[in-house]
C-alpha cells in the first residue's frame, strides 16, 4: 500500500488518522511543520503500513548524512557498556530556552535509527509547564513506539526513572524557562540533579547575537551542561556564531538540527565544529566527546 500524507493542526490527530488508514502499527516516516499562504501553520506527516513504510524509511535515511551520523555518534556502544557496567541507562538531557526546539530534537533522536541503532530508548519528560507539551511528547513517543514517563512533582522523579531502568538509553525532555522563572528553573535543576544525566545538551537556536549567545551558554554552564546543540540551522545556514562560541568555550557538540522534518533533519556537528576550531587555531580532540 502506498505512503499517504496527512495534514492538520495537531500531530496527535494526524497520527490517529494514519492508524485508521494503516492499522495500529502504522509507521510515520517523517513529520514537519508547514506554512500556508495566509500565514497559518499546520503539521504534515508521511505514514504507511509497517512493511512498506519501514522499507521507505530505511531508503529515506540512507540518503544524505546517515553514514556521517553513524560514524560521528558512538553512543550505541557507550550505552551498552554503561548498562553492563553500572546497570542503568545512558541518560541524555536536552535543556534550553523556550522555542529552541528541544522536544522536536528529542523526537529526531528517537526516530533516527542511525543514532542509537537497536538500543532500547525511552523518554523522561519534565516539561509539564507548557500548554500541550505533554500531549506533544506523548504523540512522539507513540509514533516511535517507546515508553514515556512524565514528572509533575519531585516525588515522581525516582519512581519514573526506575520504571525506565531496563532500557539502554533515556532521553530527558525539559521545559524552557527564562531567567525570570527562577523557581521553575530551580525545580528542574533539582530534578536533573536527582536524575544525574550522563550528558546535558544545551539546545540553542542559531542567529543569536554573540553577546546573548555567550551569556546564555555561560548561564547554562553554571547549571552543568556538557554539550552544545545548535538548532534551526536551516533558517540561517551561514551563521557560525554558536560553533565559534563552542570552539572558544571548549564545549563539545554531537548534533545540529537543520529543519522541521522528524526524524531526518538532524546531522553530525563534527564538520562545522572542526571548521570553527580550525578558525581559532584549536585541535578537534574534545569536540565530539
Amino acid at each position: 500500500m502506498p505512503l499517504e500524507t496527512f495534514v492538520g493542526p495537531e500531530v496527535s490527530a494526524l497520527f490517529e488518522q494514519a492508524q485508521e488508514s494503516f492499522g495500529e502499527d502504522a509507521v510515520v516516516i517523517h513529520t514537519r511543520r508547514v506554512s500556508h499562504w495566509d500565514g497559518s501553520e499546520a503539521f504534515e506527516i508521511l505514514a504507511g503500513d509497517p512493511e512498506c513504510a519501514r522499507e521507505d524509511l530505511d531508503s529515506y535515511l540512507t540518503r544524505g548524512n546517515a553514514k556521517e551520523l553513524a560514524s560521528a555518534t558512538p553512543l550505541v556502544s557507550k550505552a551498552r557498556r554503561k548498562k553492563d557496567r553500572v546497570g542503568r541507562p545512558l541518560t541524555i538531557a536536552v535543556v534550553g530556552p523556550t522555542g529552541a526546539g528541544k522536544t522536536t530534537t528529542i523526537a529526531k533522536l528517537l526516530g533516527h535509527p542511525r543514532i542509537f541503532g537497536k538500543s532500547t530508548v525511552g523518554i523522561l519528560s519534565l516539561d509539564t509547564y507548557r500548554v500541550g507539551a505533554v500531549e506533544q511528547i506523548r504523540t512522539y513517543a507513540s509514533i516511535a513506539q517507546v515508553p514515556l514517563e512524565t514528572v509533575y512533582e519531585t516525588p515522581d522523579v525516582l519512581p519514573a526513572l526506575k520504571r525506565l531502568d531496563d532500557l539502554d538509553v533515556v532521553l530527558v525532555d525539559t521545559p524552557g524557562r527564562g531567567p525570570r522563572n527562577q523557581r521553575d528553573q530551580d525545580s528542574v535543576q533539582r530534578w536533573l540533579s536527582m536524575i544525574a544525566p550522563d550528558e546535558v545538551h544545551l539546545a540553542l537556536q542559531v542567529g543569536l547575537q554573540t553577546e546573548l549567545a555567550h551569556r546564555t551558554i555561560a548561564h547554562y554552564q553554571d547549571r552543568g551542561i556538557t554539550h552544545l546543540l545548535p538548532t534551526k540551522l536551516d533558517e540561517l545556514p551561514g551563521d557560525w556564531s554558536l560553533f565559534e562560541a563552542a570552539a572558544n568555550m571548549h564545549l563539545p557538540m554531537r548534533w545540529v538540527t537543520d529543519g522541521q522534518e522528524v526524524p531526518t533533519d538532524i546531522r553530525a556537528a563534527r564538520p562545522r565544529l572542526q571548521a570553527a576550531l580550525a578558525s581559532v587555531g584549536q585541535g578537534p580532540e574534545w569536540a565530539t566527546e
